[in-house]
This record gives structure tokens, sequence and C-alpha cells, in this order.
């Protein structure tokens, strides 16, 4: 990644979610600066707005796992569902909870 015009942000901090190393180190294979990586993550933070996904229940029910999740730090505090007046609010890491919960929700329905 060349300037920080043409750097793709997103696809550097997401990237950043699922990497082992050191943040110098990523920042030395990404050719970007520390700098440059604070200031987006705080940027992307800052922005980051909940965001409605609906979701039908429709359909066959498949017990399979949730896939890995990216670290704590880069996913929202919480997930929250309404159901008509019920409103559930979970750890958006707790994949458990997330599992159980979407599974009662689609054999009740």
């Amino acid at each position: 990644m060349s300037s920080e015009a043409t750097t793709n942000w997103e696809e550097v901090l997401n990237k950043l979610s699922s990497y082992k190393g050191t943040i110098k180190s990523f920042c030395k294979e990404n050719n970007i600066s520390a700098h440059q990586l604070y200031y987006r993550r705080k940027r992307a933070k800052k922005n980051d707005t909940p965001t409605f996904h609906a979701v039908s229940m429709k359909g066959k029910a498949v017990d399979t796992p949730i896939p890995s999740m990216p670290s704590k730090d880069s996913l929202p505090k919480t997930i929250e569902i309404e159901i008509g007046k019920a409103k559930i609010s979970i750890p958006s890491y707790d994949q458990v909870t997330l599992t159980n919960i979407i599974k009662a929700i689609i054999t009740s329905c």
C-alpha cells in the first residue's frame, strides 16, 4: 500500500483484526505508519453507528457454528435484537449466548 489517499483503510483495519503480530510489524508489512493506523482506527470507531439488519426467520434452521469472530476491540459492544416489545441486548463477542438466542428465536417462530 503506497499513499494514504489510495489506501483502503477498511480493508487494512479488517486485516489488523486477525493479525497475530505486533502493530509495528503489521505497519511495516503494509507500508503504513503506526500514526496513520491509530488515527484511522480511532476515526473508524468514532464513525461506527448502529446498523439494522432484518433477519428472515422463514426457511430451514441450520445447526452450524458461528465462524471465529474478530477481536473484541473491533466489534460493537452489544448486539440488540427487538421482536415486538421484547428487546435483547447481548455482548457482541459472546458466541454461545448469541447462538442460543438465535436458535431459540428460530424454533419459536
